[in-house]
């Protein structure tokens, strides 16, 4: 048995059976468990099964008579049990329900009874009883599954699971929903039919809940592939809740491009009577709440709530206890006021000097606790639950910021006492010296770096408005004199600083208008920037000294625009104000490289530095980019767009009749982005905007759209009888430049022109809290941003997609449909890798958040990364060891040897290999082999590959001057002879004579005319050495292995490599003998025997070059079929025999060598002086048709890149859950 949580329950009756009732409270026992099993028990019973519902036997739920609703209040399986806590309740509560006046009123002590009975049985309670431990490994064996399903890598972890129903064709399909950090996936086996699905959270357009009379309590998930709808949730809200938190993590990796870390310094979990929460459901939980924690009390984002109890504060300007919320963080103490003065206060642990326990039975202050602080304050904290463990707590913490401000003094003393011994100077002038060039380091930030250094001087400018336009209590009108006294009187009831009571009172003063004088003080304070600069001393300088002399893009976009920062002011006349502003944006622009400098930051940085000194305008500025207006003023101004259509839902909710004139346009969130963007200052005089910037800092966000609403609504009038845009955006127009400000004696920035008076500033606030305050929330913002975020940065992913492909036009050989596959596969791989931490992030930030960059090298991928995407696509990449071939690709295409490639590079390699023509083919798999290609590991014992000779430009000219003077060619008079390759005959087969030559001709008039990437000319590829040449056959033979047609294809590889092994021999010899006299000799008697040549020398020749080719067919196969052959090729290919004869080189040792040996034997070392050109490598496997077949063969990429996507949704073909991927069996 155990007291519940208080949750609503709509449907008392359904599924449950009444036992026994009284005025406030029934006891119910579910149908099919207690007594009675009918017909209804056993459907219920059933459907309990299926769903793995683990629904209590008993429960007793609270219920008036006036009201449909009902809470639940406790649950158990035992009937001695829920008897014994009804009789409680009846004893108990019914006589004091009876005395309250209203039903909301009984309710609400109910609700507070029953949590404090379910908090009290908690800590009464010890171990982990058996059942929370059959959940953990029930939940163990769900992890377990999922990986095995799914086939995700031990990195994707598991959040939750949930038993629920899929829709598909409108019929339902029981399964289980998989929740992890980057995938939602379902997996259902019913009838012998498997169902299952994978889908990304970063693929979500659309999360909503949708209910109906056949599927209630459902869930649509939209993707741009499908709509998946589930339903028959256990817990819908819990799952619910848990797909939106992951789908805003999902969307802001886009954004960022950073993974999921899952924090390990979370403390055990004290409840140890609450059912049993996975470790990352639970970190999630507590990222839930923390961030719930610092937006309501504007802390900095590495802040983690520890905990929170309900307590009373001790209010003296009323005399008086509230009741609220006690919330306790690591540096700091809040409270949160619930009633009607809504008091909220925050107390920084820096600021804390002592903490007691107090006590009075007398004054009925009970379980109460002291805290003083250094500006003299005490505040009272009356009625805590547990009051030792909260000051053990406390006294921990207390205890760390101490360590940590003696670490301080004491690393400070150190670099005093060194600086001291290096200079041997004065100590007395050296400790004020370090004192003031080394304040202690604040904690660890990963951009802080203070040296401590003296060289470095600055000067930081106060705020500027009291600076240039400095105002006496003489020259003060009586209206800003009166407001001071106020503000005066108002610090002396309420305090002042940051652990001043935040009351209604104040906010109210605040939606007046703050004093000039004030108003860089409360923006500190409400915006919470106070915290950030007071836990970081030092470190704006450190930037600034960081950032002297350096000159970025984001750089030359400020010197832009700094002149353009509200020019009509005195204080950017001058370099004063010019010189913190660009200080200011530069800092920020090294801290925040994601964000770096965004257009309209200058005109917002320049109003903070009016009024804030620089320092505090610095912070001011982190606090509104990162924690307040976060993605507001990225490259993309993602929050800018999420807050344009958040705008244009609100304006369909609330101003219905202008968002039907306008829905088509979209005119209105249009207009209304230039006001988000500078928060009205760019739209709105000076005087007036400030104002809405008072309230945007003490209320956060939703100012800015209740002040957008109230404009909207004051002009819809107007705007209804608009004809077209452009009158629309005339009367806005006129409408924000009209509005002024009655305090404000002299306008600080003179008006260029007259215009009418709208509205005064302070009723249009008035006027915007009034109609749109209770209705417009902070929390109701948020969830409307997390909705338009989900189409927002998918649009932009889908525009970045086409912009990508709009830049490769051209560049590869696939066409937009492949592209687009090709590209959404990589950029899959690309975010995978974010997820799982396989790839690292470049070490140049800089150029990684270049807006330049071209749209092909925003995403650039690793060698992990490659090759996973390499060895699926690419269909060279089989056989036994298909990785040597994806290494030498890699270090092809890293041109800038960063060990990263981008998707330009990626995708002219596929697309080579796979839909390319064959010249374009061989000439890449011949330039795989050759350096920077070649691994060095490859390179072991060889020399590098010449260089072409001018003279010599493709190494063919040996051959032709040993042929004839009337050489044999194809087109060109350098051309490699075919009939080297094998004699031309009569009887030409496809892969031989004129076939052969048409194919080198067309590559070389196309290389003439082609692109720099996919036709590239032969003349500068360089020469292959003996190394070289035999890594290329190994690798030619590893691709073969496996291919129905393994035995021909050998063949066809020993006979191409006898031919190149004999051009290479020749060359050879050429080369070493060219100016020898006996080279000489020899061409000479050659051209002596050619030219006297007569039949009988003829037929004589013929009958050695037949007895040759019987001695080894494989040399000839043409001529072995009895085939003509011209009498000049005969006669070179006898002097290419007689020089390969020479060097004692038998085909089947060569053949053996290539196949099982990466290196020569000691016996035969690499000749230096053996090498071929790319066009001899050509021509030799043209002749060959099996060879030609195997790289002539196209790849379907669409085809091949859909099933790599979806390999996780089809079982496996092997053990090891991989599919082999193989030309010879598409």
């Amino acid at each position: 048995m155990m007291w519940v949580k208080c949750e609503e329950i709509l449907l008392a009756h359904a599924l449950w059976t009444t036992e026994r009732a009284n005025m406030f409270f029934l006891l119910q026992h579910r149908k099919g468990r207690g007594k009675g099993r009918g017909l209804a028990g056993l459907l219920v019973g059933t459907m309990d099964a299926v769903l793995d519902s683990r629904s209590c036997k008993y429960r007793i739920i609270h219920q008036t008579e006036n009201s449909e609703l009902s809470w639940a209040c406790a649950e158990s399986d035992s009937t001695a049990e829920i008897e014994e806590h009804w009789r409680w309740l009846e004893n108990n509560m019914i006589s004091v329900l009876g005395d309250f006046e209203s039903e909301d009123e009984v309710t609400d002590y109910v609700k507070c009874k029953i949590e404090s009975l379910r908090t009290e049985s908690v800590h009464e309670d010890g171990d982990v009883n058996d059942e929370e431990e059959e959940e953990a490994k029930r939940f163990k064996g769900a992890i377990a599954k999922f990986h095995k399903l799914f086939n995700l890598p031990p990195e994707e972890k598991l959040v939750n699971y949930y038993s629920c129903s899929y829709v598909k064709r409108r019929v339902p399909r029981q399964g289980w929903l998989y929740l992890s950090i980057n995938h939602m996936c379902f997996y259902s086996f019913l009838l012998g039919k498997e169902s299952k699905i994978i889908t990304r959270w970063v693929d979500v357009m659309q999360l909503d809940i949708e209910s109906n009379i056949l599927f209630p309590n459902g869930i649509h998930v939209g993707t741009r592939e499908a709509d998946h709808y589930f339903t028959m949730f256990v817990s819908k809200e819990d799952a619910y809740k848990l797909m939106q938190q992951l789908t805003n993590m999902a969307m802001h990796q886009l954004i960022v491009e950073e993974g999921f870390e899952e924090d390990k310094t979370l403390p055990p979990a004290r409840n140890k009577r609450k059912k049993k929460i996975p470790s990352l459901k639970r970190d999630l939980d507590a990222r839930a709440r923390s961030e719930a924690y610092r937006t309501l009390f504007r802390l900095p984002i590495a802040e983690r709530l520890d905990g929170d109890t309900i307590c009373c504060l001790w209010l003296p300007f009323k005399k008086t206890h509230t009741s609220g919320r006690l919330y306790v963080s690591k540096n700091y103490v809040c409270f949160d006021s619930k009633d009607q003065d809504d008091v909220q206060l925050v107390i920084p642990l820096r600021m804390v000097t002592c903490v007691e326990k107090t006590g009075n039975k007398e004054n009925e202050i009970n379980n109460a606790l002291l805290i003083s602080t250094s500006a003299r304050s005490n505040f009272l904290f009356t009625d805590l639950y547990d009051q030792n463990s909260m000051l053990l707590k406390l006294a921990d913490m207390l205890g760390q910021q101490q360590d940590y401000r003696l670490r301080s003094i004491g690393k400070s003393l150190t670099q005093i006492t060194t600086s001291v011994d290096e200079n041997s100077a004065d100590i007395s002038c050296d400790n004020s010296q370090g004192a003031s060039s080394t304040p202690p380091s604040p904690p660890p930030s990963p951009k802080h770096t203070n040296t401590g250094s003296s060289e470095f001087t600055l000067e930081l400018s106060p705020a500027l408005h009291e600076h240039f336009c400095p105002k006496s209590a003489d020259d003060m009108s009586p209206k800003d004199a009166a407001r001071e006294s106020l503000w005066r009187t108002t610090f002396a009831e309420y305090g002042r600083g940051v652990c001043m009571y935040r009351t209604k009172k104040i906010h109210d003063e605040i939606m007046r208008g703050l004093p000039d004088s004030l108003r860089g003080e409360m923006w500190m304070v409400y915006s919470g920037a106070i915290n950030e600069m007071a836990t970081n001393p030092g470190y704006y300088k450190s930037l600034i000294e960081q950032t002297q002399g350096k000159t970025t893009i984001a750089t030359d976009e400020i010197e832009r625009d700094l002149h353009r920062s509200l020019p009509e002011h005195k204080a950017f006349q001058s370099n004063l104000g010019i010189d913190a502003l660009r200080r200011v944006l530069t800092a920020y622009a090294f801290r925040n490289p994601h964000i770096g400098y965004c257009q309209a930051m200058n005109i917002v940085t320049s109003v903070l530095l009016l009024f804030a000194n620089e320092e505090e305008a610095f912070w001011l500025l982190v606090a509104l980019c990162e924690r307040m207006l976060p993605d507001y003023y990225n490259t993309k101004v993602v929050g800018a767009l999420v807050d344009q259509g958040v705008l244009e839902e609100l304006i369909s909710e609330h101003l219905p009749h202008l968002h039907g004139h306008y829905s088509t346009t979209g005119l209105l969130s249009m207009i209304a982005l230039s006001w988000f963007l500078t928060m009205f200052l760019s739209v709105m005089p000076f005087e007036s905007a400030v104002n809405i910037l008072d309230c945007f800092f003490c209320d956060g966000a939703k100012v800015i759209f209740q002040i957008a609403l109230a404009i909207l609504d004051a002009c819809s009038d107007k705007l209804a009888r608009c004809k077209d845009d452009g009158e629309a955006i005339s009367v806005l127009t006129q409408y924000v430049d009209g509005v002024t400000n009655a305090d404000v004696a002299e306008p600080i920035l003179k008006a260029t022109k007259s215009v009418e008076t709208s509205i005064d500033v302070s009723l249009l606030i008035n006027d915007a809290y009034l109609k749109f305050g209770d209705v417009i929330t902070n929390e109701l913002i948020d969830r409307l941003r997390l909705r338009q975020r989900l189409s927002v940065v998918q649009g932009i992913e889908e525009t970045t997609m086409k912009n990508v492909i709009r830049s490769l036009d051209g560049e590869t050989c696939f066409d937009i449909d492949e592209l687009s596959a090709l590209f959404t596969l990589y950029k899959e791989e690309y975010q995978a890798s974010i997820y799982w931490r396989t790839g690292e992030k470049p070490a140049d930030i800089t150029q990684e958040y270049n807006p330049n960059r071209p749209y092909y090298d925003l995403y650039r991928v690793d060698f992990t990364q490659f090759k996973a995407l390499f060895l699926a696509l690419c269909p060279w990449a089989q056989g036994v060891a298909p990785e040597p071939v994806c290494v030498k690709a890699f270090k092809l295409l890293d041109e800038s040897n960063q060990n990263t490639v981008n998707f330009k590079q990626f995708a002219w390699c596929i697309g080579v290999t796979c839909k390319s023509d064959l010249a374009d083919k061989l000439l890449l798999f011949y330039k795989l082999h050759l350096p920077p290609a070649l691994p060095d590991s490859e390179m072991d014992n060889s020399t590098e590959a010449s260089e072409p000779d001018p003279k010599d430009a493709d190494g063919t000219e040996a051959i032709e001057n040993l042929a004839s003077s009337k050489p044999i060619s194809v087109s060109h008079s350098k051309s490699f002879p075919t009939s080297i390759a094998q004699p031309r005959s009569k009887h030409n087969s496809p892969a031989s004579g004129s076939f052969r030559a048409s194919s080198i001709e067309m590559y070389k008039q196309r290389s003439l005319d082609s692109s720099d990437m996919c036709r590239t000319d032969v003349v500068n590829v360089a020469h292959m050495n003996q190394v070289q040449f035999i890594q290329m056959w190994k690798t030619l033979y590893d691709m073969c292995t496996g291919s129905p047609d393994e035995q021909q294809l050998y063949h066809s590889i020993s006979t191409v490599a006898t031919l190149l092994l004999q051009i290479g021999e020749v060359g050879k010899q050429y080369k070493s003998g060219l100016n020898s006299p006996h080279n000489a000799i020899e061409v000479e008697s050659l051209e002596t025997r050619k030219a006297n040549s007569s039949p009988d020398t003829h037929a004589k020749g013929d009958s050695v070059h037949s007895s040759s080719q019987k001695a080894d067919p494989l040399l000839h196969p043409a001529d072995s079929q009895g085939e003509e052959t011209d009498p000049e090729s005969e006669e070179v290919v006898r002097e290419l025999e007689r020089c390969y004869m020479k060097e004692d080189v038998a085909v089947d040792d060569t053949a053996d060598t290539l196949k099982g040996s990466t290196s020569p034997s000691k016996e035969s070392q690499p000749d230096p002086n053996w090498s071929v050109n790319f066009e001899q490598f050509l021509a030799s496997m043209l002749t060959e048709p099996h060879l030609v077949a195997i790289f002539e063969k196209d790849t379907d990429i669409i085809k091949v890149a859909e099933n790599y996507r979806h390999r996780r949704l089809k079982p496996s073909n092997d053990d090891n859950g991989v599919t082999t991927n193989s030309i010879f069996n598409k």
